[in-house]
């Protein structure tokens, strides 16, 4: 086995969508899971923490960088078993996750249409419990294969292991903290299933009146409403959303709702409501576009924080501090970011 090349104090602002974020101590990039497991054994010897990223497209980098060996997954290898009306599409976690999509789309198999143009790659799909427009991609994930850095064995975790919930999954909390992610197996359908029922999609859809609807135009509307709504990450430091949406109790949203109608919610299938952030911070708060120095919510979506150039991830931290304590003040409501800090003292490097 080749060992990757392992290099020292290398900038980690390049490899995130956000542009901020100081050194690794030790970098590698890991372009096979016989690489990855390498490079955990490398780590476990020196006893060094072991940090993976991928796109880096959900993850807020401390300005003094991150200890240990950071390593940058680029595992690829996409491939498909077809059985019956159903497809099992494969794919490496360093696989670009819009890649997959839109191999998805092109085979006409249904299931991921509606994740279309999110940044990143595979490996973070079922760490977030990537979701948008009216599905989770936890609804499709057959299985997840992982890598235990403690151990050095590799297994396959069926979805019904994974603990999948709004943002979260077992790779997020302690029982999943030594895993990573090799590969993702989901399970598609050749049969049409469109889920047109989240709100923007069913008023474009409308729109057109009846049409025959098709894989392809399920995404190509997809792709254009996020294009409205969120910048080019390529152009502009972002993270996508940065805050998760609030997940409140039934009497909660009703006095929400009675101070402040019209505020969008939705069930979250378990007797609690899910509350629409951006409509908050924009309706409520009246912060969308509200900027400090370098760091804002973004003009067409508050959602959205944005880097408008030569920030850095302490200026990062402390404006959104400063965003949930003015959503508290409104709403007596206290919400979460979703992505992951990393090399801050409450960041956990493994996850």
């Amino acid at each position: 086995m080749i060992m990757p090349d392992v290099r020292q104090r290398v900038m980690l602002a390049p490899y995130t969508t956000l542009k901020v974020g100081g050194p690794a101590e030790y970098f590698a990039i890991a372009k096979s899971e016989e690489e990855m497991a390498a490079l955990a054994g490398f780590a476990r010897e020196r006893g060094l923490e072991f940090t993976v990223i991928g796109g880096g497209s959900n993850i807020l980098v401390s300005d003094d960088g991150i200890q240990g060996l950071v390593v940058k997954n680029e595992i690829k290898g996409v491939s498909s078993e077809v059985d019956g009306e159903r497809v099992f599409l494969k794919a490496g976690s360093g696989e670009i996750w819009d890649d997959v999509v839109a191999h998805s789309v092109e085979a006409g198999w249904w299931g991921l249409e509606n994740l279309s143009a999110i940044p990143g790659t595979v490996g973070a799909t079922p760490v977030q419990n990537v979701g948008a427009y009216g599905i989770e991609v936890g609804e499709v994930i057959a299985s997840v294969r992982v890598l235990d850095i403690t151990t050095g064995e590799i297994s396959e975790i069926p979805a019904t292991d994974c603990r999948f919930g709004y943002r979260d999954s077992v790779f997020k909390n302690e029982a999943g903290r030594d895993l990573i992610i090799l590969s993702v197996t989901y399970v598609l359908s050749r049969m049409p299933a469109p889920r047109l029922h989240y709100r923007d999609l069913e008023a474009r859809f409308a729109e057109h009146g009846p049409v025959q609807v098709s894989v392809s135009k399920v995404r190509a509307v997809v792709m254009d409403i996020r294009s409205g709504k969120f910048p080019d990450w390529k152009n502009i430091g972002t993270a996508g959303s940065f805050f998760k949406n609030p997940i409140v109790s039934v009497s909660d949203h009703e006095r929400l709702v009675d101070i402040y109608p019209g505020l969008p919610a939705y069930t979250d299938g378990e007797g609690r409501m899910k509350l629409s952030l951006g409509w908050i911070l924009d309706h409520v708060c009246a912060l969308r576009g509200y900027r400090e120095g370098n760091v804002g919510l973004y003009e067409r979506q508050a959602l959205v924080l944005v880097n408008r150039g030569g920030a850095t991830a302490s200026e990062i931290k402390n404006f959104s501090k400063k965003i949930r304590e003015k959503v508290f003040e409104k709403t007596d409501i206290e919400i979460e970011m979703e992505v992951r800090m990393l090399g801050f003292d409450e960041s956990n490097s493994k996850k």
